[in-house]
């Protein structure tokens, strides 16, 4: 939970935040104390029968803007802010939801490499073929994918090596294979890696220790 901070320690940088009046007695008020409301007013006109009558138009007043504008010192010494929640994390979330669990692609957070590992992932790195090395090191982040995806395309230099190289990742559990197997069009080859693939990707590329 994010410690809740007092109101003079708000400045324009900050931005929008959820605003909390202790003791809490209703849900917070989302933006900031720059916002600017705007006056509502609106007409009434009554009808009996055939007959019309127009009321005096209704201010309703200024709407959607700072709530505690005139608020006195004792209130505004009651006043909090948070942080707005990660719409990163809740949108990752939603994700997971509607797939119904985790991306089982999803890059997990880095875990340091002990010796026997780092050994084990260099002997897998020196076993691969010359061409498999360089295509691992030409692979970029599919276009309009999210890097944890793990969706590659890579230039086509010669037809068919590419795809060979990619072959070869499958059987050896560093790519997807099925209905998401690797292809190659005129120009542009795919592969999706699995983690163990992009470890051994980052290896070649010297992105890890």
């Amino acid at each position: 939970m994010s410690q809740p901070r007092p109101l003079h320690e708000w400045h324009e940088d900050i931005g929008d935040v959820l605003w909390w009046l202790w003791p809490i007695e209703q849900a917070p008020w989302v933006g900031s104390p720059t916002d600017i409301g705007r006056t509502v007013s609106f007409d009434i006109t009554i009808q009996i029968g055939v007959d019309v009558y127009e009321v005096q138009p209704q201010l309703a007043g200024d709407t959607g803007g700072w709530p505690w504008e005139d608020a006195d010192d004792d209130t505004l010494a009651r006043l909090f802010w948070t942080p707005l929640p990660d719409g990163a994390g809740i949108d990752e979330a939603i994700r997971d939801h509607i797939r119904g669990g985790p991306d089982p692609f999803k890059d997990p957070a880095p875990v340091p490499l002990d010796d026997t590992s780092r050994a084990a992932l260099d002997a897998v790195v020196q076993a691969l073929s010359i061409p498999q090395r360089d295509l691992l090191g030409r692979l970029t982040v599919e276009q309009g994918t999210r890097p944890e995806e793990l969706r590659f395309t890579y230039p086509v230099r010669s037809r068919g090596l590419g795809l060979q190289s990619c072959s070869v990742f499958v059987r050896r559990k560093m790519a997807v294979g099925g209905a998401d197997q690797p292809t190659q069009r005129a120009t542009r080859g795919y592969v999706r890696l699995t983690p163990f693939g992009d470890q051994i990707r980052r290896r070649v590329k010297g992105e890890c220790n």
